[in-house]
């Protein structure tokens, strides 16, 4: 049986030649075998043995002692060098084994050149050494000759390898073909695994990084216009396409660029090969044709779109485009007055936009204002917004006014001149504005006559003089003559050319492989008429993707596979060629350019095992403790052609189903084909079929083991694969090379391996043993602390993972592990074969140690982390009650690991001791007591060598609050009343209320550091006497000191246990009298001049502030002193109460406007003790405004009629500004007002109206109508 017949199927592609040429050993009959010539148990054992490679091949065996006189062994056929053919000296031909004399006569095997003593192959890549130091047990001295594989990451769908491969030990290379299967620009890798069997199992060493398969340029060029016809105002022509490779791909390589000849353009729209869908191939391209190529017919061009690579057309496509005649310009008379109104002359699509503009004849008139009515029927356009109405020179304010089923919806425009100096506004065609309006989404296709009317209402010029009113304007369109209504021609978007693309190009047709059936799809997209293109004006095209089709019909697929609606299936016995098969797609009268789907077809199928007998193995026992037979990979090649392609040979045996025609006898999984039970049967796929023989006598014997250690990643070459064309003859060839890890060391802790372990047999054969099979692996004496190798691995349990151990050392030999066969079900272990595993640990020493806190548990205060005690009332304050501590250890190749939690990590309270504790994990708590201070603590690990050398240190500190401190400040505060200490409480002038104080307090730390806790619920207040002071109560955030009764009262303030201050609190019946008042401002509607600015009969509270004689105040003695009404010490009055009015609580009424003359407001506070009375006036304006309907002249503040400021009068020959407000009240919108303004003409004239436009205004009245 061959040897690891597996990694030759992976490994190598060449499992069909392979085969041949190997079989040859173990089936030599006809050439003259060992078996039929008789020849020893011991002969057959050379035979197996010599066939070691290039160390000691039986070739060179042959050279020290021939088999016979009639030719030597090497001359009968090395089984690596030439192979056993027949015609170069065959055991048959040239002299058979039986007539030469048995291999016992000429020279026993063992000195003629046993392989085990001259040519171990230890130094050459065996897994392990040919020594058996800490009695283990030898090694192979042969090992798998392929041990590695390469396969493409698309094996199992699409990817083809070619049969051909050149293995050794830990090597692979082969070539991969057939990319025109892949889909164009998909990315693939080429990975490499040892292990496991043809297209299962394994460990996956590695991939190389991904390449793609390559695009083709695009060989032809499907189009179709979605402009039927070019119209002079939107000159756009519009063409739909699909690109296609020479085979059919729509996922081309991108063109450099796309042109449009045979008609004079004048720019490009949107031609860009960008365009152009990645998947589909569908592109468009738009282009401005010249104005020059329209005339006053309706005309048809040629047209050639080209698909350009460089200056090289690679696809053309020649469309028929109809350019529409050239509309005449129309215009008024010149030096005529009205207006024109221009439409588009080209049809438009429902949802489109499109512009309507609005020119002004004026004569010699300039154009200072107009106010015009645009009316449309709202079954055709539709208004946008205001937004979308705009004028180069005019300010405009519009009010659309929405029509019903018998009346035209309508807008009103007025425009203000932006500048009247401007020639612009004066003569023919003034550039009144343009409306955006969109064609409605309902609109009916066809001519609607009277799309649009419009109405001047006036003409204005710069001497007010309106010199055009009511007059209907004048419209043009596409006839190409004024008329009194607007016409408007609408199309629908028809579909006007259909485009069609093949999901699946290329096929190859596994079915005769696997039974899939493979298929591809016709899609087709739908191109609808347009005439507008881009920007965000223009209609969706409305194009309908994929498989809009309504049907498809095909030629050529006869014989070759089926239609079903526009999907294509290929059957098991295609045949087509290049040809293929051609798909038409159909969608009412429209019909596609034909899709070709190129078929190849699988002509000849070749299954081939790597040995036709499988022996049960001796001793070994499946994972049911059933006998365990041999087994052998097996390998498909297919040759797909077909009519005018040439064939190509690929080996496809992972796309392959394989059946057994008796899984009683022989299961196949995969491509795997094991021995159940004595007998023979048939390994299939489709026609192709291979023998197989299970025999349960002789069997064969496991001889030994290797077993390596596996880690890290193949090396590849190329190291990046290069892109891949899309041809079914390109190939690429990658080799793979892994160096055996047990010549790498394993860096750090918990750094593992994956144990891979074969045993030869006593054929020649080797045979993976896994632990389902009865492996074990155990560490030798030395490697019992640094290795451990019981654990499964996670992500393939078909394995055992070896890792380094914690707290291990360096340590390097030929057997670290070994790695037994046991035989489990037999009751008494019996040891099948064993080898040993080298390894090498090599663990550098630490470089460093870093101790910090952790994130979780941030420090205090400052670059040292503080903690408190639970008891202590710096808890309160927010600081810890522990923290905990995070170590890390540097490494040279390993880099940082954490060690917080690390057993061998020692934490060491040197400094501190009566401070804090820490726990094995790094949690610092402090101790009990009334210490406070700072504690160091060191961070060692003395019992771990690698790391005994490094330290590190941090600095904890435990501290509390050690006092606190007290003030009490004047309630309510005031701008700097925070320095200001109050120790009395009085009565304030002359009432029976006390004033108050708040209370801040402050606590100190042992840190040096302090905290504000007076607004700290911790914080507690109490008084001594509360008939004097009564219980402290917390106003917002700060406690607050009421007065009751004259005496004192001894105050305690606490923070905590043990944390207290008190000092006495004197209330006193002795008054502090008023010594000011300060009427404030900022509290009316306007401060420059002061005004009361409300309608009538409002309210408004005043703000007066009190200074008091020992200096305190209230800021607010108006409403914000709610203990102390302020009628108690002040009286308020008003000098003209029937405009202001005042109350005895300072609250104001206005009652009537005083704009020339401010009502005086006076705040007094009488004589109180020896005090003398005390005054302040303030001086306020009055100004009413309108009530809910009613509207309202003149500034709001100051002077109704004023310059700069609000109290200058303007003077002779000075422009003003009379403002006009009008009260809409609640939920109420503007949106119409009509009013005349009466004005003394003989004082006044109208300069201008700002934003409003007066329809007419004559000396002493202005008639305003506005929207």
């Amino acid at each position: 049986m061959r040897r690891l017949a597996w990694a030759q199927l992976l490994g190598s592609t060449a499992i069909g030649s392979t085969a041949q040429s190997s079989t040859a050993v173990g089936s030599t009959g006809s050439s003259g075998t060992i078996g039929s010539t008789g020849t020893t148990g011991t002969a057959g054992s050379a035979r197996s043995t010599g066939s070691t490679g290039t160390s000691g091949s039986v070739g060179s065996t042959g050279s020290s002692g021939s088999i016979g006189t009639t030719g030597t062994t090497g001359a009968v056929g090395s089984i690596r060098s030439s192979g056993s053919t027949g015609t170069s000296g065959s055991l048959g031909t040239s002299g058979t084994v039986g007539s030469t004399g048995s291999f016992g006569s000429t020279g026993s095997t063992g000195t003629v050149g046993a392989p085990m003593s001259t040519g171990t192959p230890a130094s050459t890549g065996v897994f392990g050494t040919s020594g058996a130091p800490n009695n283990c047990s030898a090694a192979c001295n042969l090992v798998p000759s392929d041990g590695l594989a390469l396969q493409l990451s698309t094996w199992s769908t699409t990817g083809f390898a070619s049969p051909t491969s050149v293995p050794s030990m830990f090597n692979a290379t082969r070539a991969f073909q057939s990319f025109s299967a892949l889909t164009p620009g998909s990315t693939n890798t080429v990975a490499a695994k040892i292990g496991g069997s043809p297209c299962l199992g394994g460990l996956q060493l590695g991939a190389t990084p991904g390449f793609s398969t390559l695009t083709l340029p695009a060989a032809s060029v499907s189009a179709v216009l979605r402009t039927t016809t070019v119209h002079p105002d939107y000159p756009v022509l519009s063409i739909a396409f699909v690109v296609r490779d020479v085979d059919g791909r729509t996922r081309v390589t991108r063109p450099d660029s796309l042109t449009v000849t045979g008609l004079t353009l004048s720019g490009t729209a949107s031609c860009a090969p960008s365009s152009i869908d990645a998947t589909t191939g569908v592109g468009f391209c738009d282009v401005v044709v010249a104005a020059s190529e329209f005339g006053s017919t309706t005309a048809s061009r040629s047209v050639t779109l080209s698909v350009m690579y460089g200056s090289t057309a690679a696809a053309t496509a020649v469309l028929s485009a109809s350019l529409a005649r050239a509309v005449p310009a129309v215009s008024l008379p010149s030096g005529s007055q009205g207006m024109l109104i221009s439409l588009p002359n080209s049809p438009r699509l429902p949802t489109e936009q499109f512009s309507v503009a609005a020119f002004g004849y004026t004569g010699v008139k300039k154009l200072a204002f107009f106010q015009i009515t645009l009316y449309f029927n709202q079954s055709v356009a539709s208004y946008i917004s205001d937004a979308q109405v705009t004028s180069t020179l005019y300010t405009l304010k519009l009010a659309m006014t929405a029509g019903s089923a018998s009346t035209k919806a309508f807008v009103t425009v007025i425009g203000t001149a932006s500048d009247n100096a401007v020639p612009q506004i004066v003569g023919d065609n003034v550039p009144m504005l343009t409306a955006k309006f969109t064609v409605a989404s309902g609109a009916v296709a066809g001519v609607t006559a009277n799309a649009f009317e419009a109405t001047i209402v006036s003409f204005t010029d710069v001497s007010n003089t309106n010199f055009v009113q009511v007059q209907a304007g004048r419209f043009a369109d596409s006839r190409g003559s004024l008329d009194l209504a607007g016409l408007m021609t609408v199309w629908t978007a028809d579909a006007v050319g259909l485009l069609s693309y093949a999901s699946v190009p290329e096929i190859f047709n596994v079915q005769p492989l696997s039974g899939s059936t493979t298929t591809s799809t016709v899609n087709a997209r739908i191109v609808k008429r347009s005439i507008c293109t881009t920007g965000s004006g223009c209609a969706t095209a409305g194009d309908s993707s994929g498989n809009v089709a309504s049907s498809c019909a095909a030629s050529g697929a006869s014989g070759v596979g089926s239609l079903s609606g526009c999907t294509f299936t290929v059957g098991a016995a295609t045949t087509a060629g290049s040809q293929g098969v051609s798909v038409t797609a159909t969608s009412g009268s429209l019909t596609a350019a034909p899709v070709t789907i190129r078929v190849w077809h699988p002509s000849v199928i070749a299954v081939s095992a790597g040995s036709s007998t499988l022996s049960r193995i001796a001793g070994g026992r499946t994972s049911s403790c059933g006998m365990l037979f041999q087994s052998t990979p097996l390998a498909v090649t297919a040759t797909f052609t077909g009519s005018g392609l040439t064939g190509v040979t690929v080996d496809v045996t992972c796309l392959a189903t394989l059946t057994s025609s008796n899984p009683s006898i022989v299961s196949v999984s995969g491509a795997l084909a094991t021995g159940v039970a004595a007998g023979t049967a048939q390994v299939t796929v489709g026609s192709a079929a291979v023998s197989l023989t299970v025999v349960s006598s002789p069997t064969v014997s496991p001889v030994c083991m290797s077993a390596a250690l596996v880690h890290g990643s193949a090396i590849f070459s190329p190291s990046s694969v290069p892109n891949q064309a899309q041809s079914p003859t390109a190939s690429v060839t990658v080799s793979a090379s892994y160096v055996k890890n047990d010549q790498t060391s394993l860096t750090s802790e918990g750094a593992s391996a994956t144990i891979v372990a074969f045993a030869r047999l006593s054929d020649g054969s080797y045979l993976e043993v896994l632990p389902s099979m009865g492996l074990q692996v155990m560490p030798s004496n030395d490697f019992s602390t640094v290795l451990n190798s019981s654990t499964l691995l996670s992500t393939n349990t078909n394995y055992y993972r070896a890792f380094v151990m914690s707290n291990a050392g360096n340590a390097a030999g030929s057997c670290a592990l070994e790695a037994k066969w046991i035989d489990t079900c037999s009751g008494s272990n019996t040891l099948l074969a064993a080898g040993p595993i080298a390894a090498s640990v090599q663990l550098p020493s630490a470089s460093s140690a870093s101790v910090t806190i952790s994130s979780g548990t941030p420090c205090n205060t400052g670059a040292t982390c503080s903690i408190s005690r639970s008891t202590d009332p710096a808890v309160q304050l927010g600081r810890r009650t522990s923290t905990q501590l995070s170590v890390s250890v540097t490494f040279p190749i390993q880099g940082t690991v954490t060690f917080t939690n690390d057993p061998r990590t020692v934490y060491t309270v040197v400094s501190g001791a009566n401070l804090v504790a820490v726990s094995t994990t790094g949690l610092v708590t402090p101790l009990g007591g009334s210490s406070f201070g700072a504690a160091v603590i060191n961070v060692t690990f003395p019992s771990y060598s690698r790391a005994a050398s490094v330290w590190a240190s941090i600095t904890i500190r435990v501290d509390g609050v050690t006092g606190i401190t007290w003030k009490a400040s004047p309630f309510p505060s005031y701008t700097g009343s925070s320095s200001v200490v109050t120790s009395t409480l009085r009565k304030v002038h002359c009432t029976t209320a006390y004033q108050r104080a708040s209370v801040s307090a402050t606590v100190s730390l042992s840190d040096s550091t302090t905290a504000d806790v007076s607004g700290n619920n911790y914080l507690s207040v109490a008084s001594g006497s509360t008939s004097v002071v009564p219980a402290p109560t917390r106003v917002g955030s700060v406690y607050v000191l009421t007065g009751a009764s004259a005496g004192t009262s001894n105050m305690t303030f606490s923070f905590g246990t043990g944390i207290a201050a008190s000092a006495v609190i004197t209330v006193t019946d002795t008054s502090a009298t008023v010594s000011s008042l300060t009427w404030a401002t900022s509290f009316w509607q306007s401060t420059s001049p002061v005004t009361f600015a409300a309608t009538l009969g409002s309210t408004k509270t005043t703000v007066l502030s009190a200074t008091f004689n020992d200096g305190t105040q209230f800021p607010d003695a108006i409403s914000g002193v709610s203990w102390v009404p302020p009628a108690s010490y002040l009286s308020f009055a008003s000098d003209d109460s029937s405009r202001i009015s005042i109350s005895a609580s300072g609250v104001a009424t206005i009652g009537a406007s005083s704009y020339r003359v401010p009502v005086t407001l006076t705040a007094s506070a009488a004589s109180c003790a020896s005090s003398a009375p005390v005054s302040q006036t303030t001086q306020v304006y009055a100004n009413l405004e309108p009530a809910v309907g009613d509207i309202d002249l003149g500034n709001q503040y100051g002077l109704p009629f004023s310059t700069s400021p609000y109290t200058s009068a303007p003077s002779v020959g000075q422009t003003f500004s009379v403002p006009m407000r009008i009260n809409l009240g609640t939920g109420r919108k503007f949106t119409f007002t009509s009013f005349n303004l009466l004005y003394p003409s003989d004082w006044v004239k109208v300069h201008s109206i700002a934003y409003y436009l007066p329809t007419a205004y004559t000396a002493g009245q202005v008639n305003w109508c506005n929207n």
